[in-house]
């Protein structure tokens, strides 16, 4: 290491100022810092995507556990290039192993879980040491910037998850109008699944694709910062500065020195020894002034029963304690105003709700549905039968259409499905499977789909589909043969 060749400033710093230097220093390198992050974890990445496509939570869980090996990768990148180094690719793909296999069990199981590891992970790699030499070494570094590390980690997950939310809003914000249709269907059947926990394959596949591009940026940027807490803690304990300075001194002015030593040499030597008076007379000269003279002074202590009285008068007591007893009756006082505000404003999620978690309140029932006439007046005898024929003809968004808005008027009027102008599909959907109807149920289901394919992703079904949903008309009236 020579600090000579540093290429950043190296003084005390606070803090902060340590995790912002480290920032610097990621971002001075950052797409050299970020490929050789993903060269590191690439295979295991591909392997492990390849045996777990349907198990996509399992292969977040591996990815988060092998991270600290690209880690490791850009310590070894920024710490190079921080005394002057630049590191070519075959010392890199040399370096990737050893990132791996070394100390592979203390790694990635016993310090896996340390919140401590972007300032411990250089004592380990940069210092190589082992054991208690390890352990005291990691005391020592850790006695400044314990908990700026500690924040740093947490901050890290938690901006990657907010930067996983905010690609995954600007991917959908670029998604065409129109095109689109399985990202509707995916998240309208995740609006009436039940579960909320029962994600569809598409949607928890995007987020975990995403969340890996963003936990490669935030560990790139966490990293870097604890580095910079490093070094700044070496230089408050080593004194790197100072060195670096004499250096850059004794650079400067190493002629000059040494000019002005052999002068001085020069005149040591032609000096006379008799000139200079003895030792002994020096001795008692210097003991004979007076400030070496011994002096006694003498001090009374008064007793402790002649200080004077600092204790609080009975009645300045005896007001503090009532206002601190009326300060506290009116916090809760406020408290329990508060509570009582909150209970009123937010009644009615107390409130229970006959017939499902959805259930409306009691009323005229809708006659329009998402823009759709659903009441019996504008819907034919035969619901089924008419589809089919409309269907035949060549009217075949009149014909799903139909069938749609004749389901939901016979829930309405016969199934007593209470359904509101304002529901989507997936609130219609909801409120069916509330009913504990399971035949109706699973016929709706399926009709919503091919509507929700029509009508978003203008994907017309084919004519065995609509000959499947005529003939399974679950309502007694109407039913086609």
């Amino acid at each position: 290491m020579k600090l000579e060749a540093v290429t950043a400033e190296i003084r005390p710093r606070s803090d902060w100022e340590a995790i912002d230097l480290g920032f610097a220093l990621v971002r001075r390198s950052f797409w050299r810092c970020w490929l050789v992050w993903w060269l590191t974890v690439a295979l295991p990445t591909i392997v492990a995507a390849f045996f777990l496509w349907d198990h996509p939570v399992w292969f977040l869980l591996l990815f988060w556990w092998w991270r600290p090996a690209a880690s490791r990768m850009v310590l070894f990148e920024l710490s190079r290039r921080l005394f002057g180094e630049q590191p070519s690719w075959r010392q890199v793909w040399r370096e990737i192993p050893r990132a791996w296999l070394r100390r592979f069990f203390h790694r990635f199981v016993v310090a896996r879980f340390s919140f401590h590891a972007p300032l411990t992970m250089p004592v380990e790699d940069l210092e190589r040491l082992r054991g208690k030499s390890y352990r005291q070494r990691c005391r020592l570094i850790l006695r400044r910037g314990d908990s700026a590390v500690v924040r740093l980690s947490i901050g890290g997950l938690l901006g990657a998850c907010w930067l996983t939310v905010g690609l995954f809003g600007v991917a959908m914000m670029f998604v065409p109008q129109g095109q689109g249709g399985s990202w509707m269907e995916a998240f309208e059947m995740w609006r009436a699944s039940k579960n909320p926990f029962e994600i569809p394959p598409l949607i928890t596949r995007t987020v975990v694709a995403l969340f890996l591009v963003s936990q490669s940026l935030a560990d790139l940027f966490v990293t870097g910062a604890g580095f910079g807490i490093y070094v700044n803690n070496r230089t408050w304990i080593e004194g790197w500065d100072v060195e670096l300075a004499f250096k850059r001194l004794a650079n400067r002015l190493g002629k000059v020195a040494a000019i002005l030593a052999l002068g001085f040499a020069c005149c040591l030597s032609t000096a006379r020894a008799d000139t200079r008076p003895a030792p002994e007379t020096v001795i008692r000269e210097v003991k004979a002034d007076p400030a070496f003279e011994v002096h006694k002074e003498k001090i009374r202590v008064p007793k402790a029963n002649n200080l004077p009285d600092w204790s609080m008068p009975k009645w300045w007591a005896e007001f503090i304690k009532g206002f601190g007893l009326l300060l506290l009756v009116l916090i809760a006082a406020a408290a329990l105003a508060g509570l009582v505000w909150l209970v009123v404003r937010y009644r009615h999620l107390f409130q229970g709700r006959a017939g499902g978690r959805d259930a409306l309140p009691g009323g005229p029932a809708a006659r329009v549905v998402m823009g759709m006439e659903v009441s019996p007046e504008s819907l034919p005898d035969d619901v089924p039968a008419t589809a089919w024929r409309w269907w035949r003809e060549g009217r075949r968004h009149e014909a799903l259409a139909l069938l749609y808005r004749g389901a939901i008027a016979r829930f309405i009027d016969h199934g007593r499905v209470e359904i509101a102008e304002s529901d989507t599909e997936g609130d219609c959907l909801r409120r069916v499977n509330a009913t504990g109807e399971p035949l109706q149920a699973d016929y709706f289901r399926g009709l919503t789909g091919v509507w929700i394919r029509l009508a978003y992703a203008r994907q017309w079904p084919a004519d065995e589909e609509i000959d499947t949903l005529c003939r399974g008309w679950p309502f007694a009236e109407g039913r086609r043969a």
